[in-house]
């Protein structure tokens, strides 16, 4: 029997493609790489101490019992609707406290996400791990930043027993327990029991404390949030895709509710409610209209109560939806012709370059409730509400051009987006159908102009072998790696600022022998100098204008440890024995007439001042403002001459952290922006004829070993 003979073509593919694989399999365990710990904010949990002091009173730890719902409970098990009623005023009174107290840090959703992103209460596993009281001790403490020494800790969030007593911490604990899902493991079946929440009660229970009892926009959270909760009352809803004038369709505000509304208080509740309670709260929505829009149209007057509230639930079902066949493919072309017709039309309220920073003059811009509001930043794609459709870019992207013209023809109601399609018959389309389009393929083209947020930890600044550069356009930026990373308001300090319309930071960093420079970028739609003209015009009266400001935030030496677990200096400035320093830079002021200045502070914590180096001249850094778009060069040398700061040596992981003031927002002090702690490693290109020698060596290598022996194999028949 004589063995298979494989054709020489095949033989070749096969060896050629082994030999790139073993060329990349060395290049990956012998190439350039970091291992990087996972960001940190120094907020840890510690463990329970077995006892808990609180309000004058000590009790175990160890029942895990909640006495609010286990009087609860102990009432359904003899009067099922005694009982629920009593559990539901718990929830309902810990509800209540929750958004007074707690909604600033951990969101409508209870996962930290919105309105500002902090530690979430509302994980999958969320609070069924904790003992109740366990949760009750949690609360009572506070978060502590734990450090070297037991003495150091300091609370990050609230201590709430210095304003709540018992009783209404173990409300807030009722109420996060049945946000999530949860119920008693000592109550088996207790699951079937409970009634299964629809229309008004689920409105009542999950929606009113954004929207209001009565869908007015004045629930206790709505006015600590950017951009408003929909008011119902109007029948206006800003997002829909029937055509003109007319009610959204019922699937678009199923979609709302399911899917939320991205970068604001509006969460996606399709991972918490099942579809037929969804529905349910359609009508519910509906009838809060006092307009008579959703009403029929052949409704009788006595159908109406004296508040103009529809009585019976035979409400309006819109079925046409925008057309959007005849899509301009995407290309160059296109987008040139995009740009033409945008110029034309909405440069005036998009800007320039679609960062959202008005040029038509006027002082702001109002939605019909008389909201502050500004125009989306259109190179942000992470912030778009509905148009931007779910998937990867090549995936994704013909449907979010689509959704951008539906939002072109249409409009955003209730706003001063208005429809570029006629909405009456015979008038002339604002922009023409072809030119919706090609406004529709650039507009998609601008997130070209901002790099997306990243959710890796590092940051690689690259090495230069001459000087680095002074300019902000100076070639040698676009050498090094773009990193954007997300920007969370503080809310520990001073007055919470939940309504922050600065997210993001773009971070480049260059080095050399000698020095190491940082360029910052931020899109900020004003240029917020306290007597610049344009921005003094457009301020929100709500608060006084501040000059922006940007900063970058470093440990001082033994302020970090890295194993066995990593720890960072506080959120707020470190403290006494973990100090922080910050290059700080500010924009200035026109009037009265002041600088840009930059600075070096020294920081030991959120009580303390922070205290300037007042003949320490090693920062240099200079900024500008152009179409909406702040960038700022910081500059110092690599090495501390003080032997207390860091030094940028090579290899190393340096602890870094970046702070953001947007003085049109009434930011100032702690009032602020800021990332988490992040990581700096300075390293030289990865990309190196060198760096490259040995994989293209093991790849050849392994190409003629295969050469060599099939020639042997040859020579043998």
């Amino acid at each position: 029997m004589t063995g298979l003979k494989i054709p020489a073509a095949p033989r070749w593919a096969i060896l050629i493609v082994i030999s790139v694989l073993a060329g990349y399999a060395s290049y990956e365990m012998t190439g350039p790489s970091v291992a990087v710990p996972e960001v940190a904010m120094s907020q840890i949990y510690p463990a329970s101490s077995g006892a808990l002091n609180l309000l004058g009173r000590s009790f175990s730890l160890s029942p895990a019992e909640n006495p609010l719902r286990n009087e609860a409970l102990t009432l359904i098990a003899k009067d099922r609707e005694k009982g629920w009623t009593l559990y539901n005023e718990i929830v309902e009174a810990g509800r209540a406290r929750y958004y007074h107290g707690c909604f600033a840090c951990h969101g409508g959703w209870l996962a930290g996400e919105m309105p500002v992103q902090a530690v979430g209460s509302r994980e999958a596993s969320t609070p069924s791990p904790l003992q109740a009281a366990f949760a009750l001790w949690r609360i009572d403490i506070g978060g502590l930043e734990q450090k070297k020494a037991p003495e150091t800790q300091a609370p990050v969030t609230p201590v709430a027993h210095k304003r709540l007593d018992e009783t209404k911490v173990w409300q807030i604990i009722t109420f996060l327990t049945d946000s999530a899902g949860q119920t008693p493991p000592d109550m088996p079946g207790m699951a079937e029991t409970k009634p299964v929440l629809m229309g008004m009660a689920l409105y009542q229970q999950r929606c009113a404390v954004c929207h209001g009892k009565k869908g007015t926009d004045d629930g206790p959270a709505s006015k600590r949030m950017y951009p408003q909760p929909r008011d119902f009352s109007l029948a206006l809803f800003k997002y829909k895709t029937s055509p003109g004038t007319l009610l959204p369709r019922d699937s678009d505000l199923f979609h709302t509710i399911e899917r939320g509304l991205t970068e604001s208080g509006m969460p996606g509740w399709g991972e918490l409610l099942s579809e037929t309670q969804i529905n349910s709260l359609i009508p519910v929505i509906k009838g809060f209209d006092v307009t008579a829009a959703w009403a029929p149209e052949d409704a009788d007057e006595a159908d109406f109560d004296e508040r103009g509230y529809y009585l019976k639930t035979d409400f309006r079902q819109i079925a046409e939806a925008e057309p959007t066949s005849g899509q301009v493919p995407y290309s160059e072309g296109s987008i040139a012709q995009g740009k033409v017709a945008f110029d034309k039309i909405c440069i005036k309220c998009h800007g320039p370059e679609g960062r959202g920073n008005i040029t038509s003059g006027k002082s702001r811009l109002e939605d019909d409730w008389d909201n502050r509001i500004w125009p989306r930043d259109l190179t942000k794609p992470w912030t778009w509400r509905v148009t931007q459709a779910d998937g990867p870019e090549a995936q994704s992207r013909e449907q979010t051009i689509r959704n951008i013209y539906t939002r072109l023809s249409i409009g955003l109601p209730g706003t001063p987006m208005p429809a570029h399609r006629a909405t009456e018959a015979g008038n002339r389309d604002p922009l023409s159908f072809e030119e919706r389009w090609h406004v529709a393929n650039y507009v998609y083209s601008l997130r070209q102009k901002t790099v997306p947020p990243d959710d890796k930890p590092l940051i690689q600044a690259l090495h230069t072998a001459g000087p680095l550069p002074d300019g902000l356009d100076d070639a040698a930026w676009e050498n090094a790696p773009p990193v954007t990373l997300r920007l969370t308001p503080s809310i520990i300090k001073q007055e919470h600022l939940t309504t922050p319309l600065n997210d993001a930071v773009t971070v480049r960093a260059l080095y050399n022998d000698r020095d190491i420079a940082f360029l910052l970028e931020v899109n900020d739609r004003t240029d917020s100098r306290p007597g610049e003209k344009v921005s003094m015009r457009m301020q929100d009266r709500r608060y006084r204008l501040n000059p922006d400001a940007l900063a970058i935030r470093f440990p001082r030496v033994d302020a970090v440890e890295t194993g066995p677990q990593v720890l960072t200096p506080r959120y707020l400035h470190g403290n006494e024995t973990n100090p922080t320093t910050l290059w700080y830079w500010n924009a200035g002021s026109i009037e009265p007439p002041q600088p840009a200045s930059q600075l070096l502070l020294d920081a030991i914590g959120p009580a303390q001042k922070l205290t300037l180096r007042k003949n320490d001249q090693s920062l240099s850094a200079h900024g500008q403002w152009e179409r909406g778009h702040w960038r700022v060069l910081m500059k110092h040398p690599r090495a501390a001459a003080n032997g207390r700061d860091v030094s940028f040596n090579e290899g190393s992981l340096i602890p870094v952290s970046f702070l953001n003031w947007d003085g049109s927002n009434g930011e100032a002090l702690y009032r602020n922006t800021r990332t988490p702690w992040y990581w700096l490693v300075l390293s030289t290109p990865p990309e190196t004829d060198q760096g490259l020698a040995l994989p293209v060596g093991v790849s050849v290598g392994v190409l003629l070993l295969g050469f060599l022996l099939m020639r042997g194999q040859r020579s043998k028949r």
